[in-house]
């Protein structure tokens, strides 16, 4: 899952399930960056596992890579439609859980493959220390998720039209480090940039709702559907010299040792 257009309030997790089964259908139409950040997760994933759990799932996009690197594939989603997709992909045991109530005993996991999924915890810091306390001795946490400044462009285009920024305060490199730190576990973290291209801004939105990750915890504002306001945004969103709206994501890979 990918928590981008929420509100800085606390998450409210019924909504955030209820949107992403409302998702279900249309994400792997929308997925193209958790493609890409999946693909890198996987080159960190030891070659095999007794068991293993593909954390924040969706729709099961990697199950099927994921179940050759394990004798026992665990699939975790917020979202039950969500699941029931996953389910199609491998053979999988599905767990519909709330990832900050870990559901599953400690020192269990042989890895834990968690793509773009941490941002949508209430309390990213406690999120990696009870998972990384999943993992099994030799065990590895691997881990995508969004940082600070990713989506500036959206944010300011908001707030040129007079809106409250729609983006959510993504974690701080020193913020995630410390919470790294803060598990007494060797880690290891990498910084990278994501530009995705769009036609237009409309079609970047599509994409946003396409994944579920839309207003999740906000109100919809009926002011974003006029004309007049349509056409402000999209004049306000810069543009390349093709015309083309670009979506640029900061990122953090990490790996946690058990």
């Amino acid at each position: 899952m990918n928590g981008l257009l929420i509100d800085a309030l606390p998450i409210n997790k019924h909504k955030v399930a209820a949107a992403f089964s409302r998702a279900a259908a249309s994400y792997e139409q929308h997925n193209e960056l958790q493609q890409r950040t999946g693909q890198a997760l996987l080159a960190k994933l030891p070659q095999h596992g007794q068991c293993g759990l593909d954390l924040g799932c969706g729709s099961g996009w990697f199950a099927p890579a994921l179940a050759t690197k394990t004798d026992c594939l665990l699939a975790l989603d917020l979202s039950p439609a969500m699941l029931q997709q996953a389910t199609t992909k491998a053979r999988l045991w599905p767990i519909c859980a709330d990832m900050d109530h870990p559901p599953i005993a400690k020192h269990s996991l042989d890895w834990i493959f968690a793509n773009l999924c941490m941002q949508w915890s209430t309390d990213p810091a406690a999120w990696l220390t009870q998972w990384s306390e999943r993992l099994a001795p030799s065990g590895v946490l691997v881990f995508s998720t969004l940082l600070d400044g990713s989506l500036q462009s959206l944010a300011q285009c908001w707030r040129h039209a007079g809106l409250p920024s729609p983006i959510n305060d993504f974690i701080k490199p020193h913020s995630l480090m410390s919470a790294l730190q803060a598990t007494g576990r060797s880690w290891q973290l990498q910084q990278t940039t994501e530009q995705l291209s769009y036609p237009h801004l409309t079609a970047l939105l599509k994409d946003l709702k396409g994944i579920g990750a839309n207003q999740v915890n906000r109100p919809r504002s009926t002011g974003l559907m006029g004309k007049k306001r349509w056409q402000q945004l999209n004049n306000s969103y810069p543009k390349t010299s093709q015309g083309q709206c670009m979506a640029t994501y900061h990122l953090a890979y990490g790996v946690i040792y058990g």
